[in-house]
């Protein structure tokens, strides 16, 4: 299942951080999950490489396509990765198509409310299913307490290039 959704300007801040699977699967750190996306592209760029298409974190795999000054990653658990790399191509294009002209050229003024809605678009699109839906409060759900090793993905992955 697709769980979530980021898209990072060029600067690698968040434009938009959705969840598709379980409740919180990055947690309450967004700031954690956008650094992680825009250093993995920035180490692609360091190695002279094209770019990172996708990165696998145990069973999670991160799908990652750069348009232009946008960086767009999907995170799934499904292992159907060609499947949830033509719907990555999908939403870059719909995204492209639906804000290109709202997304800021320069550092000024970056307004992120325009993008809030896009999640509800792309369900109703049936392109992304929703979050279980099972509860009225995700306070009450007990995914929420559940969240994306991320500090010690991180932790790993600077280790493992240090080394």
């Amino acid at each position: 299942m697709i769980r979530n959704l980021v898209i990072l300007d060029k600067n690698g801040r968040s434009l938009l951080s959705a969840n598709f699977g379980e409740c919180h699967s990055f947690g309450d750190n967004e700031a954690m999950v956008s650094g992680f996306v825009s250093a993995i592209f920035s180490f692609s760029k360091m190695l002279s490489t094209d770019s990172v298409n996708e990165i696998g974190l145990g069973a999670l795999s991160f799908m990652l396509l750069s348009q232009g000054d946008l960086m767009f990653a999907l995170s799934a658990d499904d292992g159907a990765d060609e499947a949830n790399k033509s719907k990555l191509h999908q939403i870059v294009n719909l995204f492209i198509s639906r804000y290109g002209s709202v997304v800021p050229e320069n550092d000024e003024d970056l307004d992120t409310m325009a993008f809030h809605t896009f999640p509800q678009y792309l369900v109703k699109q049936g392109i992304l299913k929703p979050n279980c839906g099972k509860y009225d409060e995700c306070a009450d759900c007990e995914n929420s307490k559940k969240a994306l090793p991320l500090e010690e993905l991180t932790r790993q992955l600077g280790s493992e290039h240090t080394t």
